[in-house]
């Protein structure tokens, strides 16, 4: 088949067909249109997040050479310094050597070893003061038991105080009641009620009376000897005559 005759320019530059018509071009075809987008706004959650961690790879610290740069990973360091404790807080040296061997052991920094040892320390207070707590709640039961005593509680135990001093003071032995008074503090036993109450029974006792108030010479010891009993006459009016002669 033959070829196609090709449009030729002609003398003016105007490129015509072999009929002698003005060739045209065919249409360019049109280049898509890239529309160009502006990037999300971040939201607040996503601005104020932390960056992810990388797999593996420190980020490198500003102006600093690689071999200046602070490792991110922290061990157990060479010796322990001497780990912190509360005031009045005494850390037994053996067992803060003991304990420093097991922490570098499992390579705990000096930071989680100070977390363990306040652990320590902490359970260990509460261990040491429940004794104490126990022993001084069982001292302020039995005080308010003896104040509600209706035997020597009340208005009744200034006079049983006294009452021991009496029974303590009759022993003539100064020495061994003041180790006894020193017991019962050092005890607590001075504050039980069934001890102090057994005392005080004691000392009511042993203890010597009081003195005994009189009533004045009896009339019977004023007749002459001889002188017989007077009658129920001279009982009644004593101060007759009769009577009077009589004494």
């Amino acid at each position: 088949m033959p070829e196609a005759a090709q449009p030729t320019p002609d003398s003016a530059g105007v490129t015509r067909t072999p009929t002698g018509e003005i060739a045209t071009s065919p249409s360019p075809t049109p280049t898509p249109e890239t529309i160009v987008r502006p990037e999300p706004t971040p939201t607040k959650s996503e601005a104020t997040a932390e960056p992810e961690k990388s797999d593996g790879k420190e980020t490198r610290e500003p102006g600093k050479s690689l071999i200046n740069e602070k490792s991110t990973e922290e061990g157990a360091p060479t010796e322990y310094t001497e780990f912190k404790v509360p005031e009045g807080f005494e850390l037994d040296k053996a067992v803060a050597g003991e304990a420093s061997a097991l922490f570098k052991k499992s390579n705990l920094s000096q930071t989680q070893a100070q977390e363990f040892v306040d652990f320590y320390v902490k359970h260990a207070q509460e261990s040491s003061q429940a004794p104490f707590k126990a022993w001084q709640d069982t001292q302020d039961q039995w005080r308010n038991d003896i104040n509600s005593d209706s035997e020597i509680g009340g208005s009744k135990l200034n006079g049983v105080k006294a009452s021991l001093g009496k029974l303590y003071d009759s022993l003539g032995d100064t020495a061994l009641t003041d180790a006894f008074r020193e017991a019962m503090d050092f005890t607590g036993a001075g504050n039980n009620p069934a001890v102090i109450k057994l005392l005080y029974r004691v000392a009511q006792r042993l203890n010597e009376g009081g003195p005994v108030r009189g009533g004045g010479p009896s009339p019977d010891g004023q007749i002459r000897p001889g002188a017989g009993a007077p009658s129920a006459a001279q009982a009644i009016y004593p101060n007759l005559p009769s009577i009077s002669d009589r004494r």
